[in-house]
C-alpha cells in the first residue's frame, strides 16, 4: 500500500510520536522509510557570524536526531534513509515528497518552533495542502 514513507522529525514530542507510528506502519506494510530533518538556512534567518555558528549547530544536533531514528527503525528491521536538508521547513518537504513520489507523508502536528503555542502546527499545515500524496498529522 504504502511502499514509500517520508517522516520528519525535528525532535519535538509529536515527531516522536509521528516517527514511532512510522516505524509501525513500515514494518505493516513493508515500506522503505525516509526520515527527514529540515534546518532553517540563512536565507530565513539573517547572514551574521553567529547565524551560521547556530546553523552549523543546528546541522550536527539535526545529524545526531536522524542517526538515533535510523538506528531505532534499523532495529525494527525497517529499510530506512535519511535526510538532512536547508531550507523553509514545509516547502523543503513538500519539494522533497513530491520530487521523490512518496506514497505517504508521515509527521507530528506541533514542531518545536518558537511560536508553537499560537501558531497550531504551520509546518504540519502546510505541509497537508500542498503535497501531492496523503500526508498523516500524528498528535
Amino acid at each position: 500500500m504504502f511502499a514509500r514513507i517520508l517522516v520528519a522529525v525535528d525532535g519535538s514530542e509529536s515527531a516522536k510520536k509521528a516517527f514511532e507510528k512510522s516505524i509501525y506502519l513500515a514494518q505493516k506494510c513493508n515500506s522503505k522509510l525516509d526520515v527527514i530533518h529540515v534546518v532553517l538556512d540563512s536565507t530565513y534567518s539573517g547572514d551574521s557570524a553567529t547565524t551560521f555558528e547556530l546553523i552549523e549547530e543546528l546541522k550536527e544536533n539535526g545529524m545526531k536526531l536522524l542517526e538515533q531514528c535510523k538506528s531505532q527503525a534499523i532495529k525494527n528491521n525497517v529499510i530506512v534513509e535519511t535526510l538532512l536538508k536547508l531550507g523553509d521547513h514545509a516547502q523543503v518537504i513538500i519539494d522533497v515528497a513530491n520530487k521523490n513520489n512518496y506514497d505517504l507523508i508521515i509527521m507530528g502536528s506541533r514542531g518545536l518552533g518558537a511560536f508553537k503555542e499560537l501558531l497550531l502546527g504551520s509546518v504540519s499545515f502546510k505541509v497537508m495542502h500542498h503535497a501531492r500524496c496523503p500526508v498523516m498529522i500524528v498528535r
